[in-house]
């Protein structure tokens, strides 16, 4: 069991993108995951009809490491209504320390200028 473990950990790591209608409530409305690319992302998350922007849309970045199980991902939502959350990465050890999860947060950084980016 331990070895497995170890193994797990050297795992490749595979950056997605997430797009919910409802950041609070993933299950809220409907969930996107599995997304490859950012552009990808935004495209949904414009596409949100404002009928259906009860909740707060987000997109958010899911982490997974190759030869784990799916329930063991990392996901987090970055961009939630008009804020860009880059402290709470920090607190994500799976996340913060990863270099490929710090380019995509600079990248909705630079996507959406427009947003307040909230660190702490």
């Amino acid at each position: 069991m331990g070895k497995k473990k170890a193994d797990q950990k050297t795992g490749k790591a595979v950056l997605t993108f997430t797009v919910a209608e409802c950041g609070e409530y993933h299950s809220l409305g409907k969930y996107y995951e599995g997304i490859q690319t950012l552009e990808e992302a935004v495209n949904l998350y414009q596409r949100i009809p404002p009928e259906r922007r009860n909740g707060i849309p987000a997109i958010g970045i899911n982490l997974h490491v190759m030869g784990t199980d799916k329930m063991e991902n990392v996901q987090a939502d970055i961009l939630s209504d008009d804020e860009i959350d880059t402290g709470f990465i920090s607190l994500i050890p799976e996340l913060c320390g990863n270099p490929e999860v710090q380019e995509a947060v600079k990248a909705i950084i630079r996507r959406f200028p427009d947003k307040e980016v909230i660190d702490y």
